[in-house]
Order: structure tokens, then sequence, then C-alpha cells
């Protein structure tokens, strides 16, 4: 992969460095563009001189970004790419409403993630983290945090990375190979990534995992041919161009394919007999029940094909004072399963009734009649397009209104195909899609402006959506907030929220897939049986209406240094929420009957794990944290020019950018930091605390009956119940291309009550994980590269996941730990080792 990865930056075209088109062309812009591109000049900080600037690439929407990295704090993370920085900062990014973050370009709105997956950090100049607010003003819901990247205007790399991690106690390998090319030059930019990953199966008998509990009994049989982690090889390639079509017009084009597939044992099959007392074999002249395992661990396995592929194009420019921003977006997924389901029990049981020279004791591995495999197909295609409009129509005492407008339209199909047991099954289905939104920002006082100053800055914000659904009808949302800022550097927001949420095609309509063997905990008898779980879709889901409440607060205590306190409480009620199949507890068997199939005798045989709707849930939850960075290290001006290769600003010589507009609401006077205030010969030091206090979380099964406290005896998931308290800690600091970066998470632990007479409570351990990468540049050790140049570009790194090897115990008030909660069982790998190497040409 490496030697493509040359030959493409072979062929990559030796243009120089071109301005941005926004520098280029200010007289064809409308007056509101040409006034951003003359505040686009970035602010140098000299010892004794501060000149103010607008920051480039300013997001819209005038929020205070909940966190900012430059492009020295960037490094300190140690990430190897966008896509690992994104997984390192998921504290940050993830939001309290449970959606994955917006991803922006300098402010504006990509084709897809895979546009910026494979970047290297080195290209970042900025990185902003937005509350869920600033999505409305690209068309986005606001239960999702936006992450505004800003690159560096001129940049040009190719990157080539392996990574390879063990976990401690072997068995499991894992290989990754990511490589990059990439070229900035002003507004035109292009990448490719070529990305492969395998893994080596994991079996239950390189582990410790007890089932001499189980039927049988044995359980050296029991764990055979057992699949932990299945096999899986992935390989993927992508691409992206972008370029200014004319003075007003940009085009983004990306497009990637992926091939992946996965293989996994799930046990020896068994059969249990009875065999007559009159069979020659009887050794007591009576029928004996006998249950036998056979060594036909092909008969019982699973194997998985996918193959994506993916399409996205982004056209932006201005009409007058109007920005405009167009969207498409293709993809389409295969995937094809097949389950083996055993061999067939009443053949073998009619074969020792029929044949006395059969010993029904010894092997009947040559006797036994496969059955036949199950299989599905689907084919999963979405079709969108959006345009989005921003502008300012109106303008106020306080300032201008300003608006987004989003008019969107979608076809998505699912054609899926199945054979269970010898039954086929053929679905299909279809939606199209319409959609508007609309967003206004109206500001209601402004300090520099002289309107109501003693207020502050105070804005207010109204937004409205509706989707209608060819299979579905309508569905809408409603929302409406407050921003002031009362103070500089401290502002408080309100904003509560309607929405409207249909299920999936997926969740209606993806084939039914049966998976033996499968053990689960049954809370009635107290055993951990071994099932058939159904997965699937469920034509019957209803849509789902969400209402959210947050108040938040954003502080920066003092203007000189870079600490941030942020504070918000959210507050959800759902009806009809929509989720996938909870945990097993005699509570839900109550409420879903019709889910759960047992025998004559009680025993449980069968799940139907399918989405279903809770008739309600509600959620309230109290998040604070901070963010704070400080260089350290005498400065030495004789490193401005020598640190940070690839382009202007790179890491350690970058020039400082503060300031910027504020949107209505006064964000502006918020944007008075002087970042990490980093000099030449500096390092950084980071550090980040995310503590989230779950105050309520209960849901309600179904109407009329009584709610289930899942912060108090009761759960919805295969891991516990729901942790009140969850912190992450995260800390970094680097120095001449030396640096570590810690990553600590913690969650209190949780009991799930049997509730049901004689079945046993289990109670889950709180769990501390806390993971370490550190990491040379080796290019910054002058001698070395003298006296070797293939280091040049080189970077290692070494990392340790769960260095305490900390991991969730679960116990029984029975004492005895069922099966699929042992210790192995719930995290296969525990502590594990990752090198890596990675090569960046400039």
């Amino acid at each position: 992969m490496t030697q493509t990865a040359l030959i493409l930056l072979a062929l990559a075209p030796a243009a120089g460095v071109v301005q941005p088109v926004e520098a280029q062309t200010t007289e064809a812009r409308p007056v509101e563009a040409q006034a951003q591109v003359q505040q686009e000049e970035p602010t140098v900080v000299l010892p004794d001189v501060e000149v103010t600037a607008a920051r480039r690439g300013v997001a819209l929407g005038g929020q205070e970004p909940i966190v900012s990295y430059d492009a020295e704090q960037i490094q300190a993370f140690g990430a190897t790419n966008i896509g690992e920085l994104i997984t390192l900062l998921e504290a940050q990014t993830r939001s309290a409403r449970g959606g994955s973050p917006v991803f922006l370009v300098n402010g504006r709105r990509i084709s897809g993630f895979r546009e910026i997956r494979g970047i290297p950090p080195e290209a970042i100049e900025r990185f902003d983290v937005l509350p869920e607010e600033t999505a409305l003003s690209y068309g986005y819901s606001a239960n999702q945090r936006v992450v505004n990247i800003v690159l560096k205007a001129d940049f040009k790399s190719l990157t080539a990375s392996v990574n390879v991690s063990r976990p401690e106690q072997g068995g499991r390998t894992t290989t990754a190979s990511e490589n990059n090319v990439l070229r900035i030059a002003g507004s035109d930019r292009w990448s490719v990534d070529i990305n492969g990953t395998t893994s080596n199966t994991l079996f239950e008998t390189e582990r410790d995992i007890d089932r001499s509990t189980t039927a049988g009994g044995d359980s050296e049989l029991a764990n055979a041919y057992r699949t932990l982690l299945p096999k899986t090889d992935e390989l993927s390639l992508s691409g992206t161009y972008k370029h200014d079509l004319n003075d007003k017009v940009g085009m983004t084009l990306s497009g990637s394919v992926e091939d992946s597939n996965s293989f996994s044992y799930q046990g020896l099959p068994n059969v249990q007999l009875t065999v007559p007392g009159t069979n020659p074999f009887s050794p007591t002249g009576q029928d004996v029940n006998l249950f036998s395992y056979l060594d036909l661990p092909g008969a019982l396995t699973r194997k998985t094909d996918t193959r994506t592929a993916e399409l996205g194009t982004v056209f932006d420019g201005y009409v007058g004072d109007w920005r405009w921003t167009a969207t498409g977006e293709y993809s389409r997924v295969e995937t094809d399963t097949t389950t083996g389901r055993g061999v067939d029990g009443d053949a073998l049981q009619d074969l020792i009734e029929g044949d006395l020279t059969v010993n029904p004791f010894g092997d009947l591995t040559d006797r036994a009649v496969v059955r036949p495999r199950d299989t599905a197909n689907s084919v999963a295609q979405t079709a969108t397009a959006e345009l989005v409009l921003n502008g300012r129509p109106y303008e106020l005492p306080a300032g201008d209104i300003t608006s987004t407008f989003k008019v969107g339209a979608g076809y998505q199909s699912l054609d899926s195909e199945s054979l269970r047991s010898g039954v086929a099954v053929d679905r299909s289905q279809s939606r199209n899609s319409g959609s508007v939104q609309a967003n206004f920002d109206l500001p209601i006082s402004n300090v520099e402006r002289g309107v109501l100053p003693k207020i502050g800055d105070l804005s207010a914000n109204l937004n409205l959506a509706y989707q209608e659904l060819s299979d579905f009808g309508g569905v809408s949302s409603v929302g409406a907030g407050l921003n002031w800022s009362p103070v500089e550097r401290l502002s408080f927001s309100a904003n509560y929220s309607d929405e409207g949420k249909a299920p999936t095609v997926q969740q209606l309509n993806d084939p039914t897939v049966s998976t033996p063997n499968t053990p689960v905990f049954d809370f009635r008898t107290g055993q951990t049986v071994e099932i058939n779980r159904i997965t699937g879709g469920d034509p019957n889901l209803q849509a789902e209406d969400r209402r959210i409440l947050k108040l938040g607060v954003n502080w920066q205590p003092v203007s000189d240094k870079d600490f941030r306190l942020n504070l918000a409480y959210t507050r959800t009620e759902a009806d009809n929420e929509i989720s996938s199949f909870p945990a097993i507890t005699p509570d839900l068997e109550a409420a879903l009957p019709d889910r759960f199939v047992r025998d004559a005798d009680g025993n449980l045989v069968s799940i139907d794990a399918r989405p279903l709707n809770f008739f309600k849930r509600e959620q309230q939850d109290v998040q604070w944290g901070f963010n704070f960075s400080r260089p350290f290290g005498k400065p030495n001006p004789a490193a401005a020019g020598g640190r940070g290769p690839g382009g202007r600003g790179g890491p350690g010589g970058g020039m400082m950018m503060m300031g910027g507009p504020g949107g209505p609401g006064g964000g502006g006077r918020m944007r008075g930091g002087r970042g990490s205030g980093m000099q030449p010969g500096q390092g950084i030091f980071n550090l980040s605390l995310t503590h989230t206090w779950r105050v309520q979380d209960e849901v309600t099964i179904r109407d009329g009956l009584a709610p289930l406290d899942l912060l108090d005896g009761d759960s919805i998931s295969g891991s516990g119940g729901q942790s009140r308290h969850e912190v992450q800690l995260q800390t970094g600091l680097s120095r001449n291309g030396v640096g570590a970066f810690v990553n600590a998470n913690w969650r209190s632990g949780t009991t799930v009550n049997g509730d049901a007479l004689g079945s046993p409570d289990l109670d889950f351990s709180g769990r501390t994980t806390v993971n370490l990468f550190a990491f040379a540049d080796l290019t910054q050790r002058t001698s070395w590269v003298e006296r070797f140049p293939f280091l040049k570009g080189t970077r290692i790194g070494f990392g340790v996941q769960n260095i305490f090897d900390d991991r969730v115990t679960v116990t029984s008030s029975d004492g005895v730990t069922p099966v699929n909660y042992q210790r192995d069982y719930l995290d296969p790998q525990g502590r594990v080792f990752r090198i890596n190497l990675r090569k960046i040409l400039f």
C-alpha cells in the first residue's frame, strides 16, 4: 500500500502555492463576502504587540466553541489522522442528546466524513467543537455537536502508517495499514486514502471461559470452536477532489469503496437423543437420555460479507448576499450472511432406533446429517440531495437577523432475501422523502451597538422542520432558544425542541437472521442457556417523538489563559422511542411475552430480538467539564523556522489567530482568548475533564406498566443498568516532537434486580480504563537524521490500552457468575499493546 501511495504522490501536479480564491476575487464578491475576506488575515503574536483579526473558517451561528485546539495542541494527542483524533476526542464531540457529530471544513459543509478521515493532523490549523445549536445553521438537527476543522492554506504530504496491536493474553493480532496522499493549495484540495485491516479469530479456549454449568457438563467440548472475536478483513479506497469552478462557485467530489468480511464459529453441534431400553448398547436396559457433541465445527459457522460504495458531491457559492450549499449523496451497501444450523437430531434419533448395530454412545459424526445453511442477502441504497441557503434578510437595531433555509429530497430502498429453516422470505421496501427546514437567529440586545447594553448580548433562535415520508407520513420538529452573554467570556444558553423521528428502512425491513447457540442469562431459572436469537427488521415500528430541554453555561475565567469551563443540563422525554432489543429480565418478558419462546418444561428456547418501541422514556443528566492548556519550557526563537513542515503555520511555527465576528447573541465577545500562547521551542500541555451525572433514566415498556428505573436495579442492555456517573479525563504533552497522551474513563457500577421470586440479582462493578500512547518524531533528532536520512518524517509510537487490565466483574446473588457475564466473555482482550510506525513526507 505504501508503494501505491508513493506512485500517487509522484503523479501529483507540481503546482505552486495558490492563494485562496477568497483572497483573489474580492471584487467579484458581495459586500458581506468582501468584509469577511478583509478580516481573514491572521493575528501575529509578538512579545509586546498583539494584533487582533478574525479567525479564518469560523462556523456560522455565532456560538462559542465548547473547546478549541490550535495546531500545537493537536500535536500533543499523537493521532495518526483525523479519524483517530476524533476517536480520542470522543468525550468532547459526543452530544448528550445522542447524535454523532456534524463535520465542517473551514466552516463549510463537506460531502462526508470519508473526505477528511485520512488527513494527517499536521494539516490542521484549528479544531473547534461547537454546541448542538450550531448544527441548525447548516441544516442539521440540534441533537449533534459540530466539529469545525480549519485546514492550513498550503500543505502537501504523503503519509504511510502501520499499526499492530495484540492483547497481553495473546490469541489475536490486529494489523492496520493507513496511507494518505494530500495536497492543499489555497482553495484547491485533493486526497487519496488506501486502508486495510485484518484480525485473526479469538476462541473461547484461548481465554478462561467456564461452561461446565451448560448443557452436557463438558466444559472442554462446550468451549470448543466458539468464537469470542471473529476473523475480520477490511479493505477500502477513497478519494476527494475540491476545486473552485469560478470566482463564485466551489465544487467537491468524493467517493469510496469498501469490502469487509467476518467469519465466526458458534461451537460444536450437539444432539439430545433417547436410547431405547431395547437397544443392545443401553447400559441399564431402560430408556437413557443422551447428550452428545459432534466433531463438525463447520456446521455452526457464520460468514458475513459486506460491500459498500459511496459517492458525494458539494457545490457552494453566493447569489447576491446569500450563501448557498448544494449537497448530494449516494450509497449502496450489499450484505451476504450465511449461518450454519447444526445437524438433524431427528435423523440421528431415527438411526439409532432403526439400526441396532449403531452404537449411540460412540462417535456419531460420520452418521450425522448437516442441515442446510440459512442465508440472507440485503441491498440497501440511499440517495439524498439538499440545498441550504444562509443569509441576513433583515437588520434590527441589535444586529442582522441571520437565517438558514434547507430543502431536501431523498430515496431509500432495502431489498432482502432470507432462507431460514427452509422457508424463503423476500421483502422489498422503498421510501421517498421530502423535507424543509428553517432556522432564524434574532438579536435582541448588543453591547457594541448600544442596544440595551446593561443586559449584555442577547439573541433568540427559532427553528422549524418538516419531513414527509412516502411509507410513513409526516414528522415535524420545532425548537427555540436563547443565548445570553451578560459580560465578556461568559455565556448562557437555553434551548427546547420537539422532534419527530421515523424508523429507518433498515429497522423496518432488515432480513431476518437466526443465530443458534447464543448464550443468555435466564433470570426466571437463574441459568445460562443457549438459544436461537432472531434479529432483523420489524415492519410494525412507530415514529418516536422526543422533547429536549437544554440549559448551558460556557465560561472563560481569565482572558489570557486557555482555560474554559462548561456546564449543561439536559432533560429528554421520548414517546415511542425506537430501541434495540433490551436485556432479558422478568419484567421484560412479562411486558413482551410474544418475544419469548419456552418449551413445555419452561426452558428458554428462542428470543425475537428485533427492534421495538418503548412506550415512554424520561432522562435527565448534568454534564460539566473544563479544558485547559498551557505552554511550558523556555522559548527558542531559532526553532521558529525549523518546526512544522508541510506548510504555513505548522506545529511550533504557527501564527496565533484571535478575535472573530460574533453572531447574534454576542458570541464575538467570547472570542478574546489567546489560544495556547505557545512560542517556538516550547512544549504544550493539554488537560480536559468531562463528568456526566445522570439524574434520571426511566423506561416504560408498555402503557399501564410501571416504569423501569435504569439507575436503580433495572436494565435494558446486556451490560447492566445505566451508570449514574461517568468521568472522562484526557491529558497530553509534547515538546520537540516527543509526547504522550493519556485517556482515562471511569463508570460507576450498577445492579440488575431479578425481581421474580427466586431470581438472582446481578451486581456489575464499576470500571476504570486508562490508555496511554507515547510517540517520538525522529525528524526532530537532527543528529540521527544526518546519520540515517531515512528517519526524516518518521514517527514511532507505543501504546497500552487498559493499562491496569480493569474489567467489569459481574457477581450473582447466588454466588455464580453466568457464562455470558464472565470477565473474559465481556472483555476478551483486556490489556492491549500497540506499536505504530508512521512515515510522512512533505
